[in-house]
């Protein structure tokens, strides 16, 4: 059966519950109550604003539904992912290693390599000149870009729609890790979450490129998660070739 993302980062405060039957209770101030079977829920991205009941976050982490929380203003103040008890190739490769003192040796350069590929792919769609000075600092060269192309400054665009992007790659790094302390703390200063993420986060230059129209403040998470939903199948496989790459560095090294 299909599943699909719950956004609950409206400005209206609310309540997220869990009713007898299993299914997510969601109540919006002005709006009818929603109740949404939780097998039909692949993540959750859940405003501040909103209250969550404990049974309902017992319920997510059970199931293993990755349910992220972020501020009104986008910025994301932590996930709650669950444990999955299930053991799979990737989460052993990863706890090896992990183990390994040379892991940062080995870490920090391919880190820097992907960053450099990622951003070489994401100038050319962008049609950004790929000279010294937007190598070292990608960003910036692209959103001067997209400030020439749009008429505006861009960056809160950009961060809206990699944030999305983030969210949905945590997802997917719990579903195949099953073991949240392997992605983040495991060893001091690794968050392969926020790595991996930045990496991904290039990707959302070249959906805002392509954009028609660019929306007013007010209205930027709604345009954020339209955009992201309408290259759903893009961020799918941006999101798997991300992984993709990490463990063929992983079975490069520790196999």
């Amino acid at each position: 059966m299909n599943t699909s993302p719950l956004y609950l980062v409206s400005k209206t405060p609310g309540k997220l519950g869990l009713d007898p039957a299993q299914r997510l209770c969601i109540d919006l101030a002005g709006q009818r109550t929603r109740r949404i079977p939780m097998h039909m829920v692949s993540r959750i991205v859940c405003g501040s604003q909103v209250e969550i009941s404990t049974n309902a976050l017992l319920g997510c982490m059970r199931r293993g539904i990755p349910l992220s929380i972020v501020e009104p203003d986008g910025t994301t103040i932590g996930w709650c992912m669950g444990v999955r008890r299930t053991e799979n190739s990737l989460r052993l490769l990863l706890s090896n290693a992990l183990s390994d003192p040379a892991w940062d040796e080995l870490y920090t350069p391919w880190l820097e390599t992907q960053r450099l590929a990622v951003a070489a792919q994401v100038f050319l769609l962008c049609d950004v000149h790929a000279d010294a000075a937007a190598r070292r600092d990608p960003r910036v060269a692209l959103c001067n870009a997209h400030k020439n192309k749009h008429g505006r400054p861009c960056g809160d665009h950009v961060n809206a729609i990699a944030e999305l992007a983030r969210h949905e790659l945590a997802a997917y790094l719990a579903r195949e890790i099953s073991e949240p302390t392997l992605l983040a703390w495991h060893r001091p200063g690794l968050n392969l979450i926020a790595d991996l993420g930045d990496l991904l986060a290039h990707h959302a230059h070249t959906d805002l490129h392509h954009a028609p129209m660019l929306p007013e403040p007010t209205r930027l998470s709604h345009w954020a998660m339209r955009t992201y939903e309408r290259q759903a199948n893009h961020w799918q496989y941006r999101i798997a070739s991300v992984v993709q790459a990490f463990e063929q560095f992983l079975r490069e090294c520790w196999l």
